[in-house]
């Protein structure tokens, strides 16, 4: 109605309107492309942690073996958080399977790297227990994680605030 008042024809609205939907589809493809390559990124990222994860696991039994574990997580997590947050024009359901297949993933991994490192404590005779697989990498994923959630969850409440008006006058 405003660029009617202004003088704008109606075809000349309807062609607006189309080079508009064109960049949001755009945006949004683009986006899509973003999310993909940032699971990738991760993906790569929590082989490498996981692949330098086998030293420690062979030499240490300890609470130190878990805040390294724990700290490795964290810096990926807050890396997948600060990815996958800032990709506009996503959809509640890449947030959900991002969600899902990032800490699947990382289980698998690093179930797989405490298999390959009980292993070689084994053969090479260390004098190190073999540790839990289940246990280390359900605390890897549950801290890789966590960042995301909590980024999730101030969003939801942040877009559940921005809705409320404040009355100041009552």
């Amino acid at each position: 109605m405003k660029l009617k008042e202004r003088g704008w024809s109606d075809q000349e609205i309807i062609n607006a309107e189309k080079i508009l939907e064109k960049e949001k589809e755009y945006d949004a493809h683009f986006s899509r492309i973003v999310f993909w390559s940032a699971l990738i990124v991760i993906i790569f990222s929590n082989m490498l942690v996981s692949l330098g994860l086998i030293p420690f696991l062979i030499v240490l039994n300890s609470w130190v073996l878990y805040l390294i574990i724990i700290l490795l997580a964290g810096c990926i997590g807050f890396l997948y958080n600060l990815l996958i947050t800032d990709i506009g024009h996503l959809k509640k359901k890449h947030h959900i399977s991002a969600g899902i297949i990032i800490p699947l993933i990382a289980i698998a991994n690093l179930i797989g790297m405490v298999l390959v490192s009980n292993k070689f404590i084994r053969d090479l005779q260390i004098k190190n227990v073999q540790h839990n697989p289940w246990t280390i990498a359900i605390l890897f994923a549950i801290v890789l994680i966590t960042p995301y959630i909590i980024g999730r969850i101030k969003f939801h409440f942040k877009e559940k605030n921005q809705g409320k008006v404040i009355n100041l006058t009552s």
